[in-house]
């Protein structure tokens, strides 16, 4: 059985495919076994899968109709083997000691999780800098420093290795964007000590396909109610509750406020309202949290 097992979920990236598996299979730490899911791919992403399964038996390629992010990552947890996973965007790529040093660092540490810095990659550029000193720093209050407001551990799901046993049961809701928040907000309640190497070791590709940058719709502001709702439906009987409504949840509301006042639609802004309104009736959101300028947004929302 492998040590690690790197989730790929893949879909019509047939232009950076090559370079991100490439950057799986030279990893100095070779007891992986590499999992990509084809989610409906509807460019040559299928041909080069096969092609380099073809070439290293540790990769397994499952394909599926088009079912989105999350169900692919779902599917690859399923299919997973190992004690530790890690998730990969088939768009980026990870520096050749990227899974060498986190598993290291949480052998020492006997951390859950351990994660590290990215570096932001522009069009075509492949060049992650050489890493300097590797030095971990370890917190046993993992979740209070997912939630900072000064989160520099991000909430990404992609740039982490998990210890199998602190996902559990949890999995990436399925159908909605923003899931890598809502995921790591309830798996970093499972984990006792986390491991951060403040040193970018993952390729973080930054396309014009990115759901971050295409335009806000009702989509998106459905995607994050639910994300609030599933995330408070966890959190409701636990003590922490109160310290993950004014943090996390209160920064979703600040990014669906912010999302549909600057998307100049009024129809989205009017949806926006009426969620807002339903979530502070059902108490699933209030003031606390926010900034003076948010309250006063927040307000406006409101009444």
């Amino acid at each position: 059985m492998s040590k690690v097992s790197v989730i790929i979920p893949v879909y019509n990236v047939e232009k950076y495919l090559s370079k991100c598996l490439d950057s799986v299979i030279e990893q100095t730490f070779k007891d992986i076994e590499i999992i990509c899911i084809n989610d409906g791919s509807t460019d040559n992403s299928q041909n080069i899968l096969q092609e380099y399964a073809k070439k290293d038996n540790r990769i397994m390629v499952v394909n599926q109709e088009n079912s989105g992010l999350s169900v692919a990552r779902n599917i690859g947890i399923a299919k997973a083997s190992a004690d530790y996973i890690s998730f990969i965007d088939a768009d980026d790529f990870i520096h050749p000691n990227f899974l060498k040093i986190l598993y290291n660092v949480i052998q020492e540490t006997k951390s859950d999780i351990a994660g590290c810095n990215f570096q932001k990659i522009k069009g075509d550029s492949d060049i992650i800098p050489k890493p300097t000193t590797i030095k971990a720093i370890v917190n046993t209050s993992p979740l209070q420093v997912l939630l900072h407001r000064k989160n520099y551990i991000h909430f990404n799901v992609w740039n982490k290795l998990y210890r199998r046993t602190v996902i559990r049961d949890v999995r990436f809701p399925e159908g909605i964007c923003f899931e890598d928040w809502v995921f790591n907000t309830i798996v970093f309640d499972n984990a006792k000590n986390f491991a951060w190497i403040n040193q970018p070791l993952y390729g973080y590709r930054i396309t014009n396909n990115s759901i971050m940058r295409s335009s806000f719709n009702e989509k998106k502001l459905q995607d994050y109610v639910c994300g609030i709702k599933i995330v408070y439906d966890y959190y409701k009987n636990k003590e922490k509750l109160q310290i993950v409504k004014r943090t996390r949840i209160a920064r979703t509301v600040k990014m669906m406020m912010n999302s549909a006042i600057r998307s100049d639609n009024k129809n989205i802004y009017a949806q926006a309202k009426r969620e807002l309104k339903a979530l502070y009736n059902q108490k699933l959101i209030g003031y606390r949290g926010l900034s003076f300028t948010n309250k006063l947004k927040l307000f406006k929302f409101l009444h």
